[in-house]
């Protein structure tokens, strides 16, 4: 299990971005002498549920091409309020493939460009490949973390599954979700269940927008 990490912890709290899932901050570990990346997950039913399943996942990854977990936040949250869960990560000072498409306005020069492409496939090859595969099935921009050296990693397990074949998942491990945008047409039938394909055509629709 991830090792706690109590709000005693941390200090310079920070907003770095939010979404539907809630906030996520750059604070200071006093103890690790570093800063770290929370995502605070909104408070409601299924809450702890959803973050037991992303650290889960999340925990299965050992590669340099997927983000860790280094903890699980349970504590006071900056704004106050109740306890809260979240996931700590390290920070990705980089932000996001989204992010430096943003900020160059254009193509990349190809050496990056190829070997973010890479990276990316590399990843997704690494959780396709474990004993138990895991289907990321959230695979964008918003999801790939660049470190200093602009280095690719996935994150944002929230709707992975685990694989029990190549062709089919366990029926009983959540709705088919992810992003529309990078979703294949298929998997907008009621009856669709994803496969390790379902990952390959997000990267083929996501490769594109690298350049």
């Amino acid at each position: 299990m991830a090792q706690v990490v109590e709000d005693t912890s941390l200090g310079n709290w920070e907003v770095i971005g939010a979404g539907s899932f809630g906030q996520i901050y750059k604070a200071r570990h006093h103890q690790w002498g570093c800063d770290v990346a929370i995502k605070l997950l909104l408070q409601g039913e299924g809450t702890e549920k959803s973050l037991l399943h992303e650290i889960k996942m999340m925990m299965q990854a050992t590669s340099p091409y997927v983000m860790a977990v280094r903890g699980m936040f349970n504590g006071q949250a900056p704004s106050g309020g109740s306890r809260r869960l979240g996931v700590v990560m390290d920070l990705m000072k980089r932000g996001s493939l989204a992010s430096l498409q943003q900020a160059l306005r254009g193509t990349p020069p190809w050496p990056l460009v190829f070997r973010l492409a890479h990276q990316v496939a590399l990843g997704i090859n690494f959780l396709h490949t474990l004993p138990k595969p895991v289907l990321h099935q959230d695979l964008k921009p918003q999801n790939v973390l660049l470190d200093d050296s602009l280095n690719a990693k996935l994150t944002d397990f929230g709707l992975a599954r685990i694989s029990c074949s190549v062709m089919h998942v366990f029926k009983d491990s959540g709705p088919v979700g992810g992003t529309c945008t990078y979703t294949p047409p298929e998997a907008f039938n009621t009856s669709y269940e994803p496969t390790r394909a379902f990952d390959i055509y997000r990267y083929e629709t996501i490769e594109p927008a690298v350049q």
